[in-house]
């Protein structure tokens, strides 16, 4: 009997030590999907084609300035070049963090881009 004990507490061990210690290992870092985001500016206002994204996107704000006046686009900190009448600026972010993010034209608040 002892040893028939002995026997099941090795093999238990032993299988134990075997298995993997993880074997849920799908997540990753890198970014799920590409999103491009349409930025139009005038001298009326800015549309976005969207305000909302998911966290672990990698976004890229295309940003064409329709206007007659240079413009800088700037969301949650991150900003363009100056983008001269009839050209197109770009900007990237890797969407790491949830919330609401400021989108301005020229330091003028104008709404906000929101990450789930």
């Amino acid at each position: 009997m002892k040893r028939a004990l002995s026997v099941i507490v090795v093999l238990a061990a032993s299988v134990a030590v075997a298995a993997p210690p993880s074997l849920a290992h799908g997540n990753t870092t890198a970014p799920g999907y590409n999103f491009r985001i349409d930025v139009v500016i005038t001298e009326g206002g800015v549309t976005l084609s969207s305000s909302l994204a998911k966290r672990g996107w990698l976004a890229h704000f295309v940003v064409h300035n329709r206007g007659t006046k240079t413009h800088v686009f700037d969301v949650g900190g991150l900003k363009t070049k100056p983008i001269a009448p009839g050209k197109t600026g770009r900007v990237g972010a890797y969407l790491d963090n949830r919330g609401q993010y400021p989108y301005k034209i020229d330091h003028k608040f104008r709404g906000y881009f929101t990450v789930q």
